[in-house]
């Protein structure tokens, strides 16, 4: 079952009806004492847990009470300490200072065993494990659990079965969320567990545990084969229809079209004596009435040149150097003030090379472990990793190395889902797979 816990609600809740309860307790009481904690509230499940939080908290002082100088593994000192520890669990005195965070701490608990009980087991078998938790140790936890108690006492068969009197703590978290996930139908409905505790602080349960809507439908790809790629024909053009070749023509030689030395003497005006003359006359009259006219009007020029004279034009020379050589590119010049002018070309080079950067930056993906946010990386340690850290930093490192979409998900396949007996049809797996979609 999954579900998203809202812890900063829960803390307040608790610290809230804490101290409503001890305060109407203590009004005329300076202490409360073991009896009086059994009786302390009507809610029968969160009085044991109250002394479930006490006891635990003794055993790890009694632990730090082990010196390495002396030998507490001897018979007589264990029974002198278990004599010990008899009689002062017989005499129970707690002041309202410290008696109210352990009832805080209890009302926490109380919510988390009715409405998220795996996330309230793995936290108390971790705060067992020391770094592996013993039979004896569960037995003794479970005394102070009356509801979803199925859990426990299949947890502590599975160890019983397996011939150990202790296990490793997340061999132990793993057996709890077996029995959670064979057992579904054992799990007790929150609102009745929940209804009288709520009824002394009004709250909503889905202020403290609710469950997400999923991102996403599971992923098409994981059931479907990937689409055959078809084959494609090669293109071949058309070619034009064929054209009648026309017969070439033999192209005609100049000597063919030479005209008989005869018929040039007979034809031609020029050839002819007696035209000679009267072509050189009229020659001669023509040329003289044309210069004769010219010099007309190069007189008329010059006198009027004298009566109103015009100023030439001056072209102030800007710089000595042609004008090929200033627009040649690829130079730079050095003004009066000594800074170089950048030419045309070396900026659009500039910026050519500043807009690659920026395309080449906003092509790169961003990293597998920014993608997925924190409660559901926790969910996927939980759920799919069966609470392994170091398997799931593994993972992700990984997927970040993979080159494409197909390889991260056959990495998955192969490896995580077989290690971790991971089902396909599970909504964590759909979940994971999208954010891996997301990555590509």
């Amino acid at each position: 079952m999954e579900y998203t816990v809202n812890q900063e609600a829960i803390k307040s809740y608790s610290e809230k009806l804490a101290a409503d309860l001890c305060r109407q307790f203590f009004i005329n009481k300076a202490f409360i004492a073991g009896p009086e904690i059994l009786a302390f509230n009507a809610e029968n499940q969160l009085n044991l847990l109250i002394v479930k939080n006490i006891f635990l908290n003794w055993q790890k002082e009694v632990l730090k009470l082990k010196s390495p100088y002396f030998d507490f593994e001897d018979d007589g000192v264990k029974q002198s300490l278990k004599t010990f520890m008899n009689k002062l669990s017989n005499h129970i005195k707690v002041y309202r200072y410290d008696f109210e965070p352990l009832v805080a701490r209890s009302v926490s608990d109380f919510i988390l065993l009715s409405a998220a009980p795996a996330e309230f087991f793995t936290a108390e078998i971790e705060s067992l494990a020391g770094p592996k938790v013993t039979l004896a140790m569960l037995k003794d936890f479970s005394r102070y659990i009356r509801v979803n108690r199925f859990i426990i006492e299949q947890v502590i068969r599975e160890i019983e079965a397996s011939g150990y009197s202790e296990t490793f703590g997340g061999e132990t978290i793993r057996f709890m969320r077996k029995a959670i996930n064979e057992n579904p139908d054992k799990l007790e409905s929150a609102d009745k567990t929940l209804h009288g505790l709520l009824n002394q602080l009004p709250a909503a349960l889905t202020d403290f545990v609710c469950q997400p809507k999923p991102l996403v439908s599971p992923p098409v790809f994981l059931d479907t084969p990937k689409p055959e790629v078809w084959a494609t024909t090669e293109y071949v053009p058309i070619a034009p229809p064929e054209q009648k070749q026309e017969p070439e023509t033999v192209p005609a030689r100049d000597d063919q079209f030479l005209i008989p030395e005869e018929e040039t003497e007979n034809n031609t005006v020029s050839s002819s004596p007696a035209a000679e003359p009267d072509m050189r006359s009229a020659l001669t009259e023509t040329e003289g009435d044309f210069f004769k006219e010219t010099s007309e009007i190069e007189k008329a020029d010059e006198i009027e040149e004298e009566r109103d004279p015009q100023p030439e034009p001056v072209f102030e020379q800007q710089s000595s150097r042609p004008l090929h050589e200033a627009f040649k590119p690829g130079k730079t010049e050095v003004t009066e003030t000594g800074a170089e002018t950048i030419t045309l070309n070396e900026s659009m080079k500039q910026e050519k090379s500043g807009l690659a950067a920026v395309l080449s930056s906003a092509g790169q993906a961003a990293p597998f472990r920014t993608l997925v946010p924190m409660h559901y990386r926790f969910t996927f340690i939980n759920s799919l990793f069966d609470g392994n850290q170091d398997a799931w930093t593994e993972a992700v490192e990984r997927i970040d190395s993979t080159a494409n979409l197909e390889e991260a998900i056959e990495l998955l396949r192969t490896e995580y889902a077989l290690r971790f007996n991971w089902s396909e049809k599970e909504d964590n797996v759909a979940i994971l797979f999208n954010y891996v979609e997301r990555k590509f």
